[in-house]
């Protein structure tokens, strides 16, 4: 009995403590205070107590408060150090030189490309990829063959993704069918050999409005189906967030219109709005329901259509459109 009580009461103490805390992050709202603690951070570094990687870390934010104090000189040196020296981190080394090329503001994409072949498994190569494709002037044909290449020897790289999606984006802004149709191969291989990269999706729909663009709608429905799937799978693996499912549907209802199949049409746009409460493409599927059911000759699903978007969306751009045809209609369906 003793021993119920006693766990009893430690259960209740427990239930009664106030939660932690979370942590609050420094805010260094002026330069003074920026500066300050940048000098402090520096000096906590020193001591041979803390960790190499914790030292490299704490003088990286040094660099990144003095930088931002605009006191480059005491900035560059320490970002030198960090990416000159092969003890610390491959992350740190590399944010460390990302941020000396962009307070250069460097323009030689070269610069940026040593960054990525150095530091393929981090997240300042993508920053630094991106400079790439912008920065550079040659032939994007060419640019594609060097990322692919690169992907050959990194394909399990952090950066491996990408390197495909922009390849396949510069593929596709070649004015030739054989490089677009490429273009959509490669989106294509990203989806097969990398489902989990945060790309997937956008690869599956790219490949469909590419392969829409070269006439080939029966392949870009398949390419959209593939990417409807993951919102089934979500319902047993928790929430799949993404910004091109939506779109998805909206497209879908698209490419069946054009192949002339208007009851998959009208099901594709219907479902947007169940599917996606809260998208904000659901006055572009009731707006394409309307079009559809009066070109049918079909009034009352089309002023059903017209009266979701105004009640649903009355600030829409078409929700006026949708009033013009409300004025036709019934007061009820």
């Amino acid at each position: 009995m003793g021993l119920t009580c006693l766990a009893l009461l430690v259960i209740l103490a427990g239930a009664c403590s106030s939660p932690k805390k979370k942590p609050v992050y420094p805010r260094y709202l002026t330069p003074q205070a920026r500066l300050e603690a940048a000098s402090q951070l520096y000096r906590k570094s020193q001591s041979r107590k803390v960790p190499r990687s914790r030292r490299a870390d704490w003088q990286l934010t040094s660099a990144r408060l003095y930088l931002d104090s605009n006191q480059v000189q005491k900035a560059l040196p320490i970002l030198d150090r960090l990416a000159s020296d092969p003890k610390v981190p491959a992350r740190t080394r590399a944010r460390a030189m990302w941020l000396t090329l962009r307070h250069h503001r460097e323009r030689d994409p070269e610069r940026y490309w040593e960054l990525v072949q150095k530091f393929p498994g981090t997240v300042a190569a993508e920053d630094a990829l991106w400079k790439v494709v912008e920065l550079s002037r040659g032939r994007p044909g060419e640019l594609v063959r060097r990322l692919l290449a690169f992907y050959g020897k990194h394909r399990n790289s952090f950066i491996a993704s990408l390197v495909l999606m922009e390849a396949a984006k510069l593929a596709h802004g070649i004015d030739n069918p054989e490089w677009k149709r490429y273009a959509v191969h490669l989106l294509s291989f990203l989806a097969g050999r990398h489902p989990d990269s945060p790309r997937w999706d956008e690869a599956l729909y790219l490949a469909a409005g590419w392969s829409r663009e070269l006439g080939k709608t029966k392949e870009a429905i398949a390419f959209l189906h593939q990417l409807m799937k993951t919102r089934e799978s979500s319902l047993f693996f928790g929430d799949y967030n993404s910004q091109w499912l939506d779109d998805a549907q909206l497209l879908l209802g698209d490419l069946y219109l054009e192949r002339k199949e208007t009851k998959a049409a009208e099901k594709a746009w219907s479902d947007l709005p169940a599917k996606f409460p809260d998208s904000r493409l659901r006055d572009r599927a009731w707006l394409r329901l309307m079009e559809l059911h009066t070109a049918r000759g079909r009034p009352r699903p089309a002023c059903a259509a017209a009266r979701e978007l105004v009640k649903k969306m009355p600030r829409s751009r078409f929700a006026p459109q949708a009033k013009k045809l409300l004025a036709g209609c019934t007061s009820n369906p």
